[in-house]
């Protein structure tokens, strides 16, 4: 079965959505930008462009595409306010107070995030919290109840 340009570049925008979804729950800004990028292509592929054509729809359509998904990924993941925000990584987890080069935080992922109390006290090596919110990439955290 032989597949024409469109459905190539169909197959890989799915692939890459997918991955997205498998690797990072759907907030990689990259790979949705490389799946538009591979919709753009498939237009081109579908209105009967040669492959230079498609590949430079391709590199038209992300670069387009880069600062649309950037402003929607910010205005979905960190909302304003002090609500929790959700946060793939760290929902329904715990996590131990760790003290790395003089600062006092998390790991997250192999990320040192700062952390504090929610109450506003700095928060203590050694302690299970878990994540409340973020307030710039310092993690608000509460202690766990043990």
């Amino acid at each position: 079965m032989d597949m024409t340009h469109w459905q190539i570049w169909l197959s890989l925008a799915l692939v890459f959505v997918v991955a997205d979804i498998a690797l990072a729950g759907g907030a990689s800004g990259v790979l949705l930008v490389l799946a538009l990028a591979a919709l753009g292509a498939m237009s081109a592929a579908l209105l009967g462009v040669d492959l230079t054509g498609q590949l430079l729809a391709a590199v038209v359509t992300g670069a387009l595409a880069t600062p649309l998904v950037i402003w929607v990924l910010r205005r979905v993941a960190w909302r304003s306010g002090s609500e929790a925000r959700t946060d793939l990584r760290v929902a329904g987890r715990t996590f131990e107070v760790v003290e790395h080069r003089e600062r006092v935080g998390i790991r997250v992922q192999g990320d040192f995030l700062p952390a504090r109390y929610a109450s506003g006290k700095p928060a203590q090596p050694g302690v299970r919290v878990k994540v409340l919110r973020y307030e710039g990439i310092t993690a608000v955290v509460e202690p766990i109840e043990t």
